[in-house]
């Protein structure tokens, strides 16, 4: 069963001012999100979540070790957006979100859309999150895609949409593997991953990097192991993800593929 969760106010971005969790980067307007909710279907009569510490699962890899609000209770809530990356043709806006639901989520698929003086801009819709399963009370990570976000302005307002799927391994449903090592090796981070699901797990298996400056995300990378059939219980792939030359002074990396 799924379920979705429309944010309940939008994240405004103002031109100055701070916030608990201020963004950095020359990617990145100055901003200001004055609410990040988004409501989702709790049920009234579980125990609501508590806010566990970023990587409670223990599936993500790396040295980053961020501190993020506590989010809305009984939902699927924004906890912090990071910065408006322009490359080129297109934009991506890295965010956090924290499942605050009584119940662990999977296949979590975000969408956006952003309007300026009221009038819809641009849309997108997130590439995968991680950990590719979220537990009640987690943190996860994941960045929205816009194809024509070169031309999103500053002071954009931002509405997100999350639908998600039961925690269970299913065909199609994703697969976290556990990051049992991850090495910064000159310009790329490089290690491996394991299939602790339970499960024969299926390609392709994405490798997701996010850079920190502190508590705040910074960037991010994504690529693919060098492995691309199935992978068993207890099977393992390897994984090189270039970081480019950007900075990057502490990361998380999740891998994760889906169920056979």
């Amino acid at each position: 069963m799924r379920f979705a969760a429309a944010l309940a106010a939008a994240l405004l971005f103002t031109s100055c001012g701070s916030t608990a969790n201020p963004t950095q980067g020359e990617s990145s307007p100055a901003s200001t999100p004055t609410e990040d909710t988004a409501p989702s279907t709790p049920n009234e009569d579980a125990a609501l979540a508590g806010s566990l510490p970023f990587n409670a699962s223990g599936l993500l890899g790396g040295t980053a070790q961020p501190t993020f609000p506590d989010g809305e209770q009984g939902e699927v809530s924004v906890v912090q957006v990071g910065p408006l990356a322009k490359p080129g043709l297109g934009a991506t806006l890295l965010f956090a979100f924290r499942n605050n639901t009584s119940e662990g989520i999977s296949h979590v698929d975000w969408s956006a859309t952003v309007r300026s003086d009221g009038a819809i801009v641009s849309t997108g819709s997130s590439q995968g999150t991680v950990p590719d399963q979220v537990q009640s009370g987690e943190v996860g990570l994941a960045y929205i895609y816009f194809s024509n976000g070169e031309i999103i302005p500053g002071g954009a307002e931002y509405e997100f949409t999350v639908n998600t799927s039961p925690v269970n391994t299913q065909s199609y449903n994703t697969a976290p593997f556990k990051v049992t090592e991850a090495n910064i090796s000159g310009d790329a981070i490089v290690g491996s991953a394991l299939n602790e699901t339970g499960a024969e797990s299926a390609a392709p298996y994405s490798v997701s990097v996010y850079c920190f400056d502190g508590d705040n995300l910074l960037s991010q990378f994504r690529t693919y192991t060098e492995q691309d059939g199935p992978i068993k219980d207890g099977g393992s792939v390897t994984f090189t993800a270039d970081l480019y030359g950007q900075e990057c002074p502490s990361f998380v990396v999740g891998v994760g593929g889906y169920f056979s």
